[in-house]
């Protein structure tokens, strides 16, 4: 079989939330090049930082760039390598040394995906830069889902909560099978049994609690500080859980997470956080993210996530004058005015809910990828606060019943603001993901395998 090889290409954009000092500076670095050499890279519109090279080191190449700020793809090299040679082509023929860039640094960032057939071309892609917008579809309706939320509330209620595992899974089958990737629907395929049996656990902890909380306070703390402890193996448990039973053209997806981790991200970072006063909450979030999406898998590809830190707390410090001059709002309207304080305050929540909301969703998706393939999000917080506002309003005014419509709204604004930008062939990765899990097999009956609710 002849070897596939690969150009590395930067066509001069950098990945959102990236500034072009940060980038330079960190190029510099990776490269051990100088200012003057990093800048005519970043300004250049079309240049190759490396040619004909085999595609385990153009993924390298690829994540290590990725990683900070640069926008690059992979297209098939028009020509092999000479053997036992690797390209150096000169700075003025549009690409740089190998050297510097075989660094620990690029090891480190390297995540090993899956092999693909890439096939585009840099100079014939839909988008002019080797990629193709694939949009998200959603064909669900808000009259279709108020007679499965009817028929769920009813059973629910009737079956004293027992049914409301089996509704859940007919909720996510209606979402699930209502989206469409490439022309194909998700699916949903959890046991609704497994389901309740995790509800029941930890429905069960809690009348034990309540219970004992009163008979013996100590017994009622010392139980509390269990569930503490074996919180972050319930959240570990549930995410396995909902990924494995998620799946996208007979690809399950799964999660590789370790407790080890998520006691980490969920209880030693957030107590960090409480003993800071709150200071490092941004990072707490970032944290978790990163646990979240980087030990997804789509068959046996693994998902990257390239946001840092500082793009979170960009976030957070983006709400401070909106809240402040809230605040300042609230307290001059209550001195003159007590209803506007009312109205100032509530506009407020209504703005920073969707604000925080759009902005943690276009950093998660604009930043995560899959193999070749990533994501583009472009929510806008004005219109998700109006949408936010007219669906609560029509909960209030219909006392409830226009929660599905509602449900239905939000779900498909978000996915028309969010597609995959499919770098070659996707249709040829996913029959790859099919072949590798066909041949290697996954088995799910874990003992442990029930959804918690968390």
């Amino acid at each position: 079989m002849t070897p596939v090889f690969y150009d590395v290409v930067y066509r001069g954009k950098l990945l959102p939330g990236f500034d072009i000092d940060g980038v330079k500076s960190k190029l510099m670095d990776l490269f051990s090049i100088s200012e003057e050499k990093a800048m005519k890279i970043l300004k250049s519109k079309g240049i190759a930082l490396k040619k004909n090279t085999d595609e385990i080191s153009a993924k390298k190449y690829e994540t290590a760039l990725r990683r900070i700020g640069m926008e690059v793809t992979l297209t098939r090299s028009k020509k092999e390598p000479d053997s036992g040679e690797t390209s150096k082509v000169p700075p003025d023929e549009g690409t740089i040394k190998q050297e510097p860039i075989e660094t620990e640094k690029v090891k480190k960032a390297d995540r090993a995906p899956a092999e693909e057939d890439v096939s585009a071309d840099p100079e014939s892609s839909q988008e002019g830069d080797g990629v193709s917008k694939v949009p998200f579809e959603f064909s669900g309706s808000g009259s279709e889902y108020f007679k499965i939320w009817l028929v769920n509330i009813i059973l629910s209620v009737i079956t004293i909560g027992i049914y409301s595992a089996w509704a859940k899974v007919r909720r996510k089958q209606y979402f699930y099978g209502s989206t469409k990737l490439f022309g194909s629907s998700f699916e949903y395929l959890a046991d609704p049994v497994k389901i309740l049996k995790g509800r029941l656990i930890v429905v069960g902890f809690f009348i034990l609690y309540s219970a004992l909380s009163n008979l013996l306070p100590l017994v009622s703390g010392i139980m509390s500080l269990v569930f503490i402890l074996i919180l972050p193996w319930l959240i570990v448990r549930s995410l396995v859980f909902n990924a494995r039973n998620s799946a996208l053209r007979n690809v399950r997806f799964g999660f590789k997470g370790s407790i080890k981790e998520a006691v980490k991200v969920y209880i030693l970072w957030p107590l960090a956080a409480a003993l800071t006063l709150g200071a490092l909450s941004p990072y707490v979030f970032f944290r978790q993210k990163k646990f979240v999406v980087e030990n997804t898998v789509y068959g046996r590809t693994a998902f990257v996530f390239t946001a840092t830190a500082r793009e979170y707390y960009r976030i957070f410090f983006g709400a401070l004058i909106p809240i402040i001059t809230g605040i300042i709002l609230m307290a001059v309207a209550a001195f003159f005015l007590p209803p506007v304080s009312a109205l100032v305050f509530l506009v407020l929540y209504l703005y920073l809910m969707a604000y925080f909301s759009v902005k943690t969703t276009n950093l998660l998706f604009n930043t995560s990828s899959l193999s070749h393939h990533r994501f583009e999000a472009g929510l806008k917080t004005g219109e998700y606060m109006m949408l936010v506002l007219t669906n609560s309003l029509g909960v209030a005014v219909t006392l409830g019943l226009f929660f599905p419509w509602a449900k239905v709204r939000t779900v498909q604004y978000k996915l028309q603001h969010i597609a995959l930008l499919a770098s070659g062939n996707l249709e040829g990765f996913i029959a790859d993901e099919e072949k590798q899990v066909s041949a290697i097999g996954e088995e799910i009956g874990d003992f442990f395998d029930m959804d918690f609710g968390l």
